[in-house]
């Protein structure tokens, strides 16, 4: 078993001494049926860790802004000064930048963490086995503490699945730089603009004051993204086992041919999206308590689950297509990678998946809205 991230363990303890502070929470309710006044206090929830963390960006921004400016009139070295120079300059705007930075990641973390707990006590999720404790009382503490600190999902254990089966290591590399480069490049590019729309001289001043909005919206954005995660994580395994409840596994001699093929469409969607969500983890959970343990030979071969599928009947063409469907939303999204494989299994089985009934399936589940067997009927008619 792989050891558990420093920043995990970290934001476990202070959600358990937090949680401690807070007191016993709300009596566990139905976290997939949210009444009214849940639904809007997570979103009162959700739009003010956007706030706060645009106005903690705006203000690091800010803070960058003023030392440059400042650094520019006192520190700035003369054209002919050379690297030594130009040393007193950048070390002062490195460590103001540097400190600034810093005191602004720790702040979003907090407020991220802070965040996440309030929704798991809006919806009944209890996070620890007792107050002041660090042991989870359920895998959906540790999902919820990474969805705060944007901590990638661990490997899935006990399943024959390896999510990045099919993905580029370079690509997958690639996508991180650029998600970590995505404040710098914003303001560089901005500033270009700028200068080219309205002239180099005239704009030196108020050119350093770009990355205040920039670092503001990228941080909102960013908060956004993680509390929808939080939120979409804490209703999650209620949700996946109402889905398991709903799919139909009728008895028969293909039992254990239709059991495989529904497991090998999980699967896929796994490989698909390249991490094992932890919703889909928990949908994964209850198919074992419905239909059994799921085949270990070649289980994330995404090329054998369409040779079987096409070969299977139409019925269980169609319960491995609707688990396949349940599986690919459970995220909250639905990939380009998923939406090919979807086209893929239409024409191996010549059953049609219609877009709508993805996608109302999709926003049923976000809305955390009523799930009925008319949104799995609908997915494969």
């Amino acid at each position: 078993m792989a050891e558990t991230p420093l920043l995990q363990r970290v934001g476990m303890r202070y959600m358990a001494r937090r949680d401690k502070d807070l007191g016993a929470s709300p009596q566990q309710v139905d976290s997939h049926r949210l009444d009214e006044a849940e639904q809007r206090a997570l979103l009162r929830i959700q739009w003010g860790l956007v706030g706060k963390s645009a106005l903690l960006g705006a203000l690091s921004g800010l803070v960058c802004a003023l030392a440059e400016l400042w650094a520019d009139a006192n520190l700035a070295p003369a054209p002919d000064a050379g690297w030594r120079g130009a040393l007193g300059y950048w070390a002062f705007l490195g460590s103001i930048i540097g400190v600034a930075s810093i005191v602004e990641v720790l702040l979003l973390y907090v407020e991220s963490l802070r965040a996440v707990q309030a929704i798991a006590r809006t919806t009944g999720t209890r996070l620890f086995v007792s107050a002041g404790e660090t042991e989870p009382a359920s895998p959906m503490s540790a999902a919820l503490v990474r969805a705060a600190l944007e901590l990638p999902n661990p490997p899935p254990e006990g399943y024959a699945i390896d999510p990045l089966r099919e993905v580029s290591r370079w690509r997958a590399l690639a996508v991180g730089l650029l998600y970590k480069a995505k404040i710098g490049l914003t303001s560089f590019l901005l500033k270009l603009i700028i200068r080219r729309a309205l002239g180099r001289a005239a704009l030196r001043m108020w050119l350093v004051f770009v990355g205040v909005p920039v670092t503001a919206f990228w941080n909102g954005l960013v908060a956004y993204i993680v509390i929808r995660e939080a939120r979409l994580r804490a209703i999650g395994p209620s949700a996946a086992r109402r889905f398991c409840d709903l799919l139909d596994y009728d008895e028969g001699e293909a039992r254990t041919a239709r059991t495989a093929l529904i497991w090998r469409a999980v699967a896929a969607t796994v490989v698909r999206t390249h991490e094992l969500h932890p919703n889909v983890e928990a949908f994964m959970a209850a198919l074992r308590e419905d239909i059994g343990a799921p085949p270990t030979e070649k289980l994330d071969d995404t090329a054998l689950f369409l040779e079987q599928l096409a070969a299977a009947p139409v019925q269980d063409q169609r319960q491995a297509l609707r688990a396949l469907a349940v599986a690919a939303v459970l995220d909250g999204k639905t990939s380009g990678d998923e939406r090919k494989l979807v086209r893929q299994v239409a024409d191996v089985t010549g059953l049609a998946m219609p877009p709508r009934a993805l996608a109302r399936l999709r926003r049923r589940f976000v809305g955390g809205k009523v799930l009925d067997a008319t949104l799995l009927e609908a997915l494969a008619p």
